[in-house]
């Protein structure tokens, strides 16, 4: 068996002193001699207790996984006792999908291949069928002046269920710096460096501002929510607009293309969680029609944008990725086969648009379901 760090919640005694916090369980015959009972196979739930290897010092036997050494976790002595432990705060690392954690010395998770997660010393020390190595979950979990660095996998410093799978494996370890396809796993901003921040458990480039970016370059973000949508200093493109039909964040009119308003994002017209009132700023051009657009763009809205707005037209001329043509006629939906010019099913006005016709009425009233 590897060796493995074992945390358990459900069998931990809990032991606080101002320097550090000592857990310690046992496993019991049923979990050595069942793999289905808990704890056997992988890292268990809780706080924290070191399995030695079998065989190893505090070891009773050659075979199962006896009780350890108490693991010492710092804490910091000046803690408010009712706040709840963070072990990623203390390098651990999360492992499988049951709120299990490896912790030092055993602090790499390994999972995939056909054994359950385990915890073992560094990434070699993985069975040979191991799909994920993760080592580290941030700076916490590196010597000083190293940074946790991350290839594949997605999420934020816990990693989620702290490890890739067969289809998005994922290998974090302990550098000196990141190599460029690899993104730094963080749990706070101080850890990322001047001008960073930590967004969304990784580091990246503080979101820029109408006036923050570079001569030449301009602020952009994405149409959506999420990281992804995040402002950035980019090049304009050869029109002078934020390319890729990003939107370019304003203060007031004066800093857009002309005839362009500096108004909220989503129109500010959804209330609440950052989409109403609250919303960014954004350069908006007077909304499309069907014939307004210049030669090889279609007017386009749903699918993140907003407001209808004129895009770089597919091959079959009609809207890239999720978004409809704006209509007057049916006859301008020709391009997206299957579709009529509609209006918002769910009614609060908008643009009519080229959507897919709902399944014709029986004569009782209930749609056709064909």
């Amino acid at each position: 068996m590897n060796e493995r760090t074992f945390i358990r919640r459900w069998c931990v005694g809990l032991s606080l002193s101002a320097v550090a916090l000592v857990l310690a369980c046992s496993e019991d015959d049923e979990a050595a001699q069942n793999p289905a009972a808990p704890g056997a196979g992988g890292p268990t739930t809780g706080n924290e207790s070191l399995q030695p290897a079998p065989g190893a010092a505090g070891s009773s036997s050659g075979t199962g996984t006896q009780e350890g050494n108490p693991g010492n976790i710092a804490l910091d002595p000046n803690r408010d006792p009712s706040t709840p432990i963070n072990l990623l705060a203390s390098g651990a690392v999360a492992c499988g999908g049951g709120g299990d954690f490896c912790v030092a010395p055993n602090l790499t998770c390994c999972s995939g291949g056909m054994a359950a997660p385990s915890c073992a010393a560094d990434g070699a020390s993985c069975p040979d069928d191991t799909v994920s190595r993760v080592s580290c979950s941030s700076s916490a979990s590196c010597t000083a002046g190293q940074v946790c660095c991350r290839v594949g996998g997605g999420g934020g410093g816990g990693f989620g269920n702290g490890n890739g799978n067969g289809n998005n494996p994922v290998t974090a370890s302990c550098e000196a710096s990141c190599a460029a396809d690899a993104d730094q796993v963080c749990l706070g901003d101080a850890e990322c460096g001047e001008g960073n921040v930590c967004n969304n458990g990784t580091c990246a480039p503080a979101p820029c501002t109408a006036t923050s970016c570079a001569a030449g370059e301009l602020c952009c973000r994405g149409n959506g929510g999420g990281p992804g949508a995040a402002p950035a200093c980019v090049a304009p493109s050869a029109e002078g607009v934020c390319p890729d039909d990003r939107l370019q964040v304003c203060e007031d009119a004066a800093q857009c293309p002309a005839d362009n308003t500096c108004a909220p994002l989503f129109g500010g017209g959804f209330g609440g969680g950052g989409m109403g009132a609250g919303a960014a700023l954004v350069c908006t051009p007077p909304p499309c029609t069907p014939t307004s657009c210049a030669a090889g763009e279609v007017c386009c809205v749903g699918g993140g944008i907003f407001n209808p707005t004129c895009s770089a037209a597919s091959d079959t001329g009609e809207c890239g990725g999720n978004s409809r043509l704006v209509c007057d006629t049916d006859a301008e939906c020709a391009p997206s086969a299957g579709t009529e010019c509609l209006p918002n099913p769910n009614g609060g006005g908008g643009v009519l648009s080229c959507r897919v016709p709902p399944p014709p009425e029986t004569d009782a009233g209930v749609a056709d379901a064909g």
